[in-house]
């Protein structure tokens, strides 16, 4: 039964690991950093691990120095500037362009090719020899020699990737600094300098079976990540920062042309810690419950759609109900996913008849009438739709009221007028723009219609 590697023998393994990456080539050390078959190459060291053979014994801190159990609400605490060490390690994954092409040749279509090849070098100079057995036998060790030369060429060129992405990354991250001019006294992050006391004494004790938290105080985040080729010089990296005061990480991963790859994985990193902490986004309506559409019929009529959200004791939104819920996403309490472009929803709002209404998004909903309006002109709709518990706010419900007050047909024209007024200054949906200046306030409509016995209360 595997074991769980624990946060203590991470950050000894890494920082042995850290240490042998960035070792001179003649120091002694204790992981390999290519796996050559060596007992102490890192495939093994970490399959030992897991499998509970290699125990590594760390001490608890001292007890002046509480340690925090539970993950901080937030990744990055934002309290001054915080310290990553400075060495950063990439591994090597798989490349999968060269992958995708081996799994897509059968046995026969490689026996193929090779005889192919081997047939347009031996044929030309059959009839220049006599000894065809000691011809083929030189050709066959010309190509495996060729192989070879190709294959340690190919591993040279990636051998000094790592290095490079360690410090282009940091220059990107550094120039990101620059270029917002942000001084150090706005920097949120900085890495050590591989010179200072706290880098010495963790690479002195690197190699260590225990090693003392205590001098891990100054650093905050170790960064280490992966790369995998893609072919036609495609990268995909991904970079994982560890919290060491509590285990968390977070991961970022960029897929790109390998001589840019650093510059986008380092503007991930930079917006997530450097980027100004907003206020969460508050549910705008907690009283209200949100039904997803029946699943056999997301689109349908709107009577359907009615009969559907009476029989879960709801019914359909109206269109800012719908518009406020769609800002939280799914994610959020009281959000659900965004609204689709150019899509036509079922709504309850009525305006100027007494008919159903849709909500039309995207340019559909720029037409004659604005986003919210009648079928008049496209027959039948199926439309998209949420169904929605709780009650109707205050808000909505002075639009209610006043649209039903147009729409009488006892309602005097200055009347209409002044309403009709207040809604073209509110920029309510589809209000008709004629009588916006017949009064020139809000307040000055309001005033009149209580003179005309007509109590108008505006929304808040």
């Amino acid at each position: 039964m595997n074991k769980p590697i624990s946060k203590a023998t991470f950050t000894v393994v890494f920082f042995s690991l850290v240490c042998a990456f960035h070792a001179p080539a003649s120091a002694a050390s204790n992981f390999s950093v290519f796996s050559d078959g060596s007992t102490n190459s890192m495939t093994e060291l970490i399959g030992s691990l897991r499998a509970g053979s290699a125990k590594v014994s760390v001490p608890p801190p001292a007890s002046q120095t509480p340690t925090n159990s539970q993950p901080s609400p937030n990744f990055n605490d934002r309290q001054g500037t915080e310290h990553i060490w400075p060495d950063i390690v990439f591994l090597r994954g798989a490349d999968y362009a060269e992958f995708e092409y081996t799994m897509s040749q059968n046995r026969d279509m490689v026996r193929k090719m090779l005889l192919q090849e081997f047939g347009d070098l031996i044929i030309p100079l059959a009839s220049k020899h006599s000894d065809l057995n000691a011809l083929a036998q030189t050709l066959f060790q010309i190509i495996m020699a060729f192989d070879q030369v190709h294959n340690m060429h190919k591993d040279e060129a990636v051998q000094g990737i790592n290095i490079s992405f360690e410090n282009q990354f940091r220059a990107e991250v550094d120039g990101l600094y620059r270029a917002y001019g942000l001084g150090d006294e706005l920097r949120k992050l900085d890495f050590l300098f591989s010179g200072s006391p706290t880098v010495r004494d963790v690479k002195a004790q690197s190699q260590r079976s225990t090693l003392p938290m205590e001098i891990l105080k100054n650093t905050d985040y170790v960064l280490y990540g992966s790369y995998t080729m893609l072919g036609k010089a495609n990268i995909s990296v991904t970079l994982t920062v560890l919290k060491l005061k509590t285990g968390q990480t977070r991961s970022f991963e960029v897929t790109a042309p390998i001589h840019s790859a650093m510059k986008v994985l380092a503007r991930k990193f930079f917006d997530f810690f450097q980027s100004n902490a907003y206020i969460e986004w508050v549910d705008p309506q907690p009283k209200l419950q949100w039904i997803p559409p029946a699943p056999a019929q997301p689109k349908t009529t709107a009577t359907i759609a009615k009969l559907y959200c009476r029989g879960q004791n709801a019914r359909l939104p109206y269109t800012r109900e719908l518009l406020l819920a769609s800002q939280g996403t799914s994610y959020r309490p009281g959000g659900i996913p965004p609204l689709t472009e150019n899509d036509v929803y079922l709504v309850l709002d009525k305006q100027y008849w007494d008919e159903q209404y849709y909500f039309f998004t995207g340019s559909s909903g720029e037409a004659t009438g604005g986003p919210v309006r009648t079928g008049a002109g496209y027959g039948v709709i199926n439309g998209s739709y949420w169904c929605v518990r709780g009650p109707v706010s205050k808000d909505i419900k002075f639009y209610n009221d006043v649209y039903e007050l147009v729409r009488r047909p006892e309602t005097p024209e200055p009347v209409r007028v002044a309403l009709e007024c207040i809604l073209a200054k509110l920029d309510d949906f589809g209000a008709d723009k004629e009588h916006a200046r017949a009064f020139s306030t809000i307040e000055k409509a309001v005033q009149f219609l209580s003179k005309e016995g007509y109590d108008i209360q505006l929304p808040e």
